[in-house]
């Protein structure tokens, strides 16, 4: 018997089973708990997505020239393609991205530079269907976690499946699930050229990653 694909609804089930409740949750849902699905859906989002420069939600995209010039004093504009989550990981000239710019801006969904071809990879926003069974039971853990108070008035229950996700405060948001995930994805990673590019300090190149650093 084929198994079912992760979904959304299934990851909140997944979720509420963590709290001991029952999984009740459908997509069409128009409900308190469906209600407060909306409100901390997009958090947990923001938040395991954040932890860490995954590798299966990377893709490298030949931006589009812009046909304008810029104003700013660079030869070329270059688009961001959509549904990309936070600024590019690293931006080069060559398709293998191991050549990173050293001189560009951004503003907005604009990438600015004296290179007439720039390559970004990126982090793009999957569906459920398309994370790894080990992001998706992370993620329901977290995502319990937000659920907790609002669903059992259980702010130890909260922190319990906190930690179980993402580890203690004193970990960093390192440890637990998602802790154990970041290192096999970084054990699984090349070795070689920088993983990103800084874009936050004038284009330098760096190999950590770009959350984490304000």
């Amino acid at each position: 018997m084929a198994e079912a694909e992760i979904d959304k609804a299934m990851i909140v089930n997944w979720a509420l089973v963590e709290l001991g409740l029952a999984p009740k949750f459908s997509i069409d849902e128009q409900t308190t708990l469906g209600g407060l699905v909306d409100i901390f859906w997009p958090r947990a989002i923001a938040r395991t997505f954040g932890l860490h420069d995954w590798t299966f939600c990377r893709q490298t995209f030949l931006l589009t020239r812009q046909e304008a010039t810029p104003v700013i004093g660079y030869t070329y504009g270059f688009d961001l393609p959509g549904g990309i989550l936070g600024p590019p990981l690293k931006l080069t000239s060559d398709a293998l991205c191991n050549v990173p710019l050293r001189d560009f801006a951004i503003e907005g969904t604009t990438v600015f530079t004296n290179e007439p071809v720039v390559y970004a990879r990126c982090k793009q926003a999957l569906d459920p269907a398309a994370w790894p069974p080990q992001f998706a039971d992370g993620f329901a853990t977290l995502l319990a976690s937000y659920l907790a108070v609002p669903l059992t008035q259980d702010s130890d229950l909260k922190a319990d499946k906190e930690a179980a996700a993402i580890g203690t405060p004193a970990t960093g948001g390192a440890g637990g699930i998602f802790g154990r995930l970041i290192a096999q994805d970084r054990a699984g990673s090349p070795v070689g050229s920088p993983a990103v590019t800084d874009v936050l300090h004038g284009g330098r190149v760096s190999s950590e990653p770009w959350h984490g650093r304000w």
